[in-house]
């Protein structure tokens, strides 16, 4: 499928609330770490990519709190599932490096360090892949509204495969990263930075959303199929 890059990052702007959205998701983002925010921020992620399914050409709203809290539960443990080896491998080869590292000795420390480095890398490498993988199970979850529609091997392993997906999934990540590089210069300011990032970080996730409920309607040949709009069904977990 073709990618219109200026069509997705201007996206998050094609509301007139959409200055109010990008607020709220980024001081839900703030406050992430106390789980609630981060149960908000997920489902409107999840609402996002099903409008992209739906080819809405406006983002969603923060509305209708309850759907959006409980959606975002489920997001956020679909998610979850998705990334429990890398989290394991993770764990495992950190725990081990540290360990290594406390020993002491010279060899322990080489031998910490080299695991410590190569376990980092490979779990950012298995996050990916997983999270290749996890976004299907997430966009599958947003058109069907089941829980388990987020495990369907065969459909996730069909549109995981499929280059209409693939091609929109990596350039939802490549957004991602330039959002990443923006907040990195915006790092060098003292706490003030720190907060900007969040907020383009949450406006990079709209745009990268889109694109990937774009890909996987592409993908399942639901291209403008309306019947998965956002005001007209209830959720199912």
């Amino acid at each position: 499928m073709d990618i219109d890059i200026e069509a997705a990052v201007t996206y998050p702007t094609e509301s007139d609330d959409w200055v109010l959205t990008v607020l709220i998701g980024g001081i839900l983002a703030l406050f992430s770490f106390l789980l609630l925010p981060l149960f908000l921020v997920t489902g409107y992620i999840v609402r996002v990519i099903r409008a992209g399914i739906a080819d809405d050409p406006a983002p969603p709203t923060f509305d209708d709190w309850g759907t959006l809290l409980v959606e975002g539960f489920v997001g956020f443990v679909v998610t979850l599932v998705y990334q429990l080896v890398p989290l394991i491998v993770l764990g495992v080869t950190v725990g081990g490096s540290i360990l290594a590292l406390l020993t002491g000795s010279e060899v322990g420390a080489g031998l910490g360090i080299f695991g410590l480095l190569g376990g980092m890398s490979l779990g950012l490498i298995l996050s990916v892949v997983f999270g290749y993988f996890g976004v299907v199970g997430l966009a599958n979850y947003a058109h069907e509204r089941r829980f388990g529609a987020a495990f369907d091997v065969g459909l996730v392993r069909s549109v995981a495969l499929d280059g209409d997906y693939a091609v929109p999934f990596f350039y939802g990540v490549a957004l991602l990263l330039a959002a990443a590089v923006v907040t990195s210069v915006f790092s060098f300011i003292p706490f003030l930075g720190q907060i900007v990032g969040v907020f383009v970080t949450f406006y990079a996730q709209i745009g990268a959303s889109r694109l990937w409920g774009l890909g996987y309607a592409a993908s399942r040949d639901l291209a403008g199929d309306r019947d998965s709009g956002i005001d007209d069904a209830t959720t199912v977990v």
